[in-house]
């Protein structure tokens, strides 16, 4: 890194611009204050038996720029999720079809476009799925990767770790040239089962006293839960109890990005600055019961639904509306070409992605967001793409088709299957039959031009850490 040496400028906070970069890693939108206008959980439940977001930071955040009511991730994992921030595309044009897979050298990303511009880039990570040999670390002058803490078989570190050891990195950036912009990549994987890192005094905010059941977030809790979900046994307070608990570690992350701003608020004037908060895909939770408290084999909304926040100052305020929510549907690969715009960087003229400031204004054409699933891994065949079988859905016009043709091929299935865009995604009828044929074409189209299947190369720690997680079958 340019000038990294250790110490703090003596003089006041840095005017160097700042682009903040924060992902909360397995985060649906409705697990955010915010988001509460389009919440998909508890709605069979009474009001007052669904336990409540804490999210000031972030819906503090959406007050004073645009959140994006329906932000859509291209595939329910991580890896594959973060390079289509990172790259401007969706999984099949950044071909990463699920965790495991690394970025390839060819698939241009937005880190190296800062660097080229002059910017210092840094990036902490919370776990162990993007680790530096899987591709993403690719023009970061720093990428740390140190996570050390085992949980189960993987290694992670819980959100104020990862925001410390980031203030620490910019500490040492901060003896050399004032002047320099930084951009900065900081990912949060507390809300990844088991639901044990928030601190106790978080976690009382959401305690309920009269529960009397076994769920408290450890991740036996959480393999019961999934038993008994399948089963139908689960009862409406370990339902409400597990709710809990994964809210508990959003409003931990939710902390941890106010110690970040405030320590970054410290360093530098923050008067050219851009704060970016996105989820990078859901989490099923209790619905649906088929697959309950996981993602990766269904593209529903609560797998696919994630918060996607922008404020900015100065410079980077331009075409941001205080408060202003963004009804159209967008993917997370408008994000690379978003920031790009926003910092003045050379475009990338090959991204599938759209700089949103279109979106915010009204001027943007009309599109479809697609999303596919990432499991299960035994119905790849080469050489199609790999998850050409699996689960897939198109979203727009107020509508969410899926499809699963390895569903309708063994099981008898009898999609497409066509849904309300709007909380719980309820079935509907009212589908206008050219609308649905024009988001079936997509998805048609979206095969044909499928790239080529991803033989995994893997090491035996890397397929057991996924295992771990989940992600291997």
């Amino acid at each position: 890194m340019a000038g990294l040496a250790a110490g703090l400028v003596g003089c006041g906070p840095s005017p160097a611009p700042v682009v903040v970069l924060v992902s909360w890693d397995t985060t649906r939108a409705d697990a955010l204050g915010c988001y509460a206008d389009v919440s998909h959980w508890g709605l069979d439940l009474p009001e007052s038996r669904r336990p409540v977001p804490h999210t000031p930071r972030v819906d503090a955040l959406a007050a004073r720029g645009v959140r994006h009511q329906w932000a859509l991730a291209h595939a329910p994992t991580t890896l594959a999720s973060h390079a289509s921030m990172m790259s401007g595309r969706d999984t099949r044009g950044a071909r990463v079809p699920r965790n495991g897979f690394p970025v390839e050298p060819d698939i241009p990303l937005l880190a190296p476009r800062f660097t080229s511009a002059g910017w210092d880039t840094v990036a902490v990570v919370g776990a162990s799925v993007l680790a530096k040999d899987m591709g993403l670390a690719r023009g970061f002058e720093v990428y740390d990767d140190r996570v050390r803490q085992k949980v189960r078989r993987r290694y992670e570190r819980p959100a104020h770790k990862v925001v410390a050891r980031a203030l620490q990195i910019v500490d040492q950036r901060g003896v050399f040239d004032r002047n320099t912009p930084l951009f900065l990549f900081v990912h949060m994987f507390d809300a990844h089962s088991p639901w044990d890192t928030a601190p106790d005094t978080i976690r009382a905010r959401f305690d309920d006293p009269s529960y009397q059941g076994s769920v408290d977030g450890s991740g036996d809790s959480v393999d019961w839960l999934v038993k008994s979900t399948r089963k139908g046994t689960v009862g409406s307070a370990d339902r409400a109890r597990a709710r809990a608990l994964y809210l508990s570690e959003v409003s931990a992350m939710d902390d941890a990005l106010g110690m970040l701003l405030d320590g970054l608020g410290e360093r530098f004037t923050m008067d050219d600055s851009l704060v970016v908060l996105v989820g990078d895909h859901g989490e099923a939770l209790d619905q649906p019961s088929i697959r309950p408290y996981g993602h990766g084999l269904d593209v529903d909304l609560v797998a696919t639904h994630v918060p996607f926040v922008v404020a900015g100052t100065g410079r980077f305020a331009d075409g941001l509306t205080e408060g202003q929510v963004v009804a159209e549907p967008v993917g997370l690969m408008d994000l690379a070409p978003t920031l790009s715009a926003i910092a003045g960087l050379s475009p990338d003229p090959t991204a599938q992605g759209v700089d949103l400031r279109t979106v915010w204004s009204g001027s943007a054409e009309p599109r479809w967001v697609l999303s596919e699933a990432t499991k299960p891994a035994d119905v790849e065949q080469a050489p199609d793409w790999n998850n050409v079988r699996k689960e897939r859905a198109v979203v727009g016009q107020g509508l969410v088709v899926t499809h699963t043709p390895w569903a309708d091929a063994t099981q008898g299935g009898t999609g497409p299957h066509v849904f309300a865009l709007a909380p719980g995604q309820p079935a509907t009828a009212k589908a206008p039959t050219a609308t649905l044929q024009s988001m079936l074409r997509a998805l048609s189209t979206w095969d044909d031009e499928a790239p080529a299947f991803r033989d995994p190369h893997m090491t035996d720690e890397t397929k057991e850490a996924l295992r771990a997680l989940g992600y291997l079958d």
